[in-house]
């Protein structure tokens, strides 16, 4: 992708996790900034000045911002303990999305969000929207299991340390940082592994670099189960006990792509 609007063959949309940006900055910028009538606005200065950093670097043709909305009841209704292990959401945190929605609105910047859905699948499904009208898609995100989504023309925009510290993820780099896996077996290597962020178990005994080992080998958790009896030793016996367990959290880590979101990328501006 190019930053610049007259080399451009198609348009650029930004369309920025709200959810994970907030809580990224929260935990970045001191609680002590505050405005006059003393509420808390540490989360909106950091999601602003990451907002407006992004504009500045790739220059969008669009934007949109995607919130969840209410619990992630479509995950839930799969798996009941679905990010049952996360606190509560701090008070001085939760007060602010409204104030940044507020604001976001007052700057003409769509929000969209879809009850039961998270933000994650919505980007996924505004990814798939924009590519097939023609655009390249910018995902401002942290969280990685989003890598999945990585195309030719979808790049993720993941945020590391504080609001700063950016990674451009194209096909090649997610390949590299997972020693050969590609985007599109990024939700089999979570399925093995499982993700504690989100309360996903994984396979007993299976951490990163086995996952990664069990994937660059055969691929697919369907064709892992298929040749399970090849997988020597322990690995394969659990591999085979945890069977459906495994092809649910497969499912789980997977972003939808169909959120019935009212939008379409062509009328973003």
């Amino acid at each position: 992708m190019t930053d610049s609007t007259s080399a451009r063959e198609r348009r650029v949309i930004a369309v920025i996790d709200g959810n994970s940006l907030m809580h990224r900055a929260f935990h970045a910028v001191p609680p002590t900034m505050n405005a006059p009538d003393g509420r808390p606005t540490n989360a909106i200065f950091g999601f602003l000045n990451m907002f407006l950093k992004m504009i500045d670097a790739f220059n969008p043709d669009g934007v949109v911002v995607a919130f969840d909305k209410g619990k992630p009841r479509v995950r839930m209704e799969m798996l009941p303990q679905y990010k049952a292990q996360r606190p509560p959401m701090d008070p001085d945190l939760h007060a602010q999305f409204p104030m940044i929605k507020e604001l976001l609105t007052a700057l003409n910047v769509p929000i969209l969000q879809s009850e039961g859905w998270e933000g994650d699948d919505i980007l996924g499904t505004m990814a798939r929207l924009g590519e097939e009208a023609g655009c390249d898609m910018l995902l401002v995100t942290g969280d990685r299991d989003m890598y999945q989504l990585v195309t030719e023309h979808v790049n993720v925009v993941s945020t590391r340390k504080g609001l700063s510290d950016v990674a451009i993820m194209t096909p090649e780099s997610v390949d590299d940082l997972y020693h050969g896996i590609t985007p599109a077996l990024v939700p089999d290597f979570y399925g093995l592994k499982g993700d504690t962020s989100d309360n996903i178990p994984g396979v007993p005994g299976i951490g990163e670099k086995s996952a990664c080992k069990l994937v660059q080998e055969w691929g697919t958790v369907e064709n892992i189960l298929d040749n399970v009896s090849k997988i020597k030793g322990k690995q394969g016996e659990k591999i085979a006990a945890w069977g459906d367990k495994l092809r649910l959290a497969k499912h789980l880590t997977t972003i939808c792509l169909d959120v019935p979101i009212p939008f379409r990328p062509e009328a973003v501006s």
